[in-house]
């Protein structure tokens, strides 16, 4: 086996212990020393596969995306194609049973601050919400047909902006998780209110568009 084989190995156990060293100390605390001791590894092996710790960031993001992904995915196939949504919907407010969002996010709410001084992690970021959006649209669309493409898109955005606030304030600022009951319940009269002022006339004509 390569020195290289060997290092792909340690990918997933650096990444844990990133993720954890950040919920747990925070950005500040992460360096290639940190991580390697964290994960029982050398500092130098830490550094063979990262070049440096942008490049280590921008993985531990991917790394936390298919965490939530796989975990939801497990949920989906065993509902519904109409009750999809709701599963959906009830899984980024932790209120999906027995598919518990992850414990580590901490970490992934520390990325945002760090995405300002990273246009790569920044990028990447967008572009992992832009898909959550694209999903929310098509599930939206599933199991309400009568909304438009307008709406749908509409939706998606305050969903997807308002879960990643729900997030911050439990992940970062100690709020109870239980809002996220509040949040869920809002998100239900928020599509029923589009229900029933269907055909939506368009708020703006691209909710997902940024500014570069």
């Amino acid at each position: 086996m390569t020195t290289r084989d060997s290092s792909a190995e340690k990918k997933p156990q650096i990444l844990a212990a990133a993720a954890t060293l950040v919920s747990t100390r925070g950005l500040q605390a992460l360096s290639f020393e940190n991580v390697a001791n964290e994960a029982g590894l050398s500092r130098q092996l830490v550094r063979y596969y990262y070049a440096d710790v942008d490049a280590l960031i921008v993985e531990l993001c991917d790394y936390l995306a298919n965490t939530y992904r796989e975990i939801l995915l497990s949920g989906i196939v065993q509902v519904g194609k109409v009750e999809r949504l709701d599963f959906f919907l009830d899984f980024f407010f932790d209120l999906a049973a027995g598919h518990p969002m992850p414990g580590n996010l901490e970490a992934y709410d520390a990325l945002i601050a760090y995405s300002v001084g990273s246009e790569r992690l920044r990028n990447r970021m967008c572009d992992q919400y832009r898909t959550l959006g694209h999903v929310v649209v098509h599930e939206l669309a599933i199991a309400h047909p009568e909304l438009g493409v307008t709406a749908c898109e509409e939706l998606s955005f305050i969903f997807v902006s308002m879960m990643h606030a729900h997030w911050s304030f439990v992940a970062s600022l100690g709020y109870s998780r239980e809002h996220g009951r509040l949040a869920r319940k809002a998100i239900d009269r928020l599509i029923r209110s589009y229900l029933d002022e269907a055909p939506v006339a368009p708020v703006m004509e691209k909710p997902w568009a940024r500014n570069k």
